[in-house]
Parts: C-alpha cells; sequence; structure tokens
C-alpha cells in the first residue's frame, strides 16, 4: 500500500520527533538520582531479559539501532560505575561478552519500582489506543530499518533480530 506523503507530513514527522525528545527528557528526569541515561537503563533491561544468551557490544548496537562505538563507550561507563561486566569470550578471543552485574540487577529493580514520571507519560490515552500505539510505532520503525537496509547506507541490521529481542521484553 504504497502512500504520498500528505501536505501535513512534515507536521506528523515533527511530532513523532518532539514527542520522543520529549518523552526522553522525562525518562532522563525520573534517571537523574540513579546516575544512569536512558540508554544505560535501557541496556540494563535488555541484559537482564537476555541473560541466557550471549550478549555483545555489535548485538547491542542492533537491537539499539546505534553504531557500535557508541554502545561500548557507554558500555565503558556502565563497566566503571559496576553494572555491567565486560569479559573476553574463551573461544573466540576478538568477541567481547556483556553480562549484567549484581549491582547493575538491583539498580535495574530500583529504577523499575521508581519511574513515575515516566509511567505518567502514557496517562493520556486508553490501553486500546497504547496497543493501537505501539502496533504503528512497530510499522513505522520496521519499515524505516527496511528503507534503510536496502539503501546505499546499508545499515546491516537484522529485522528478525530486532523482533526476537522486543518480544523478550514484557
Amino acid at each position: 500500500m504504497a502512500h504520498r506523503l500528505r501536505k501535513d507530513g512534515y507536521k506528523i514527522w515533527s511530532i513523532i520527533m518532539q514527542a520522543r525528545t520529549a518523552a526522553y527528557h522525562v525518562r532522563r528526569k525520573d534517571l537523574m538520582e540513579y546516575g544512569v541515561s536512558p540508554e544505560q537503563a535501557g541496556i540494563l533491561e535488555r541484559l537482564y531479559h537476555t541473560q541466557d544468551k550471549t550478549m555483545t557490544p555489535t548485538r547491542i548496537a542492533e537491537i539499539f539501532l546505534r553504531q557500535p562505538n557508541t554502545i561500548t563507550a557507554i558500555l565503558r561507563g556502565m563497566e566503571r560505575k559496576g553494572l555491567v561486566e565486560l569479559s573476553k569470550d574463551l573461544e573466540r578471543k576478538n568477541m567481547i561478552r556483556v553480562t549484567i552485574t549484581e549491582k547493575g540487577n538491583q539498580l535495574r529493580e530500583t529504577i523499575n519500582a521508581n519511574l513515575t514520571e515516566t509511567r505518567k507519560i502514557f496517562d493520556v490515552i486508553s490501553d486500546e489506543e497504547l496497543e493501537q500505539l505501539e502496533n504503528m510505532l512497530l510499522r513505522i520503525r520496521d519499515n524505516s530499518i527496511a528503507l534503510t537496509s536496502s539503501s546505499k547506507l546499508s545499515t546491516k541490521r537484522k529485522l528478525e533480530q530486532i523482533h526476537e529481542s522486543d518480544s523478550k521484553i514484557t
């Protein structure tokens, strides 16, 4: 189903970007007292839900649609705080494994119990609308990834891996 960009297409784009930025700032404000960024909190959550799988900086970069060097810098900071452990794989010496530490897990639990402002973001819509919004945003995300991956600027993102990771977060 091909759509032409409506005359107000920029308005929709702008609203999506404003909503993302505003929600990010609410979450950042919620996390300030714990000394972690929204990205770090997201990584802790992902590591918690994938403890039985090998996680690497590259895999985390794929999940979060970020550059590996950006994720590596974030992980190094988290390692200094004692939230994650970075270790060389015993079988593949060039691969780094990322695991959540007990301190990281305790912080994740504390954060999840106290994100009062972040939870309020969605108070303005019903559960049904929230489900519809999630479905629409997933379709937009997936289409954007497909369009990026098919361009000359291939991002090497594997959509099925992202979907697999999404299904682990409840």
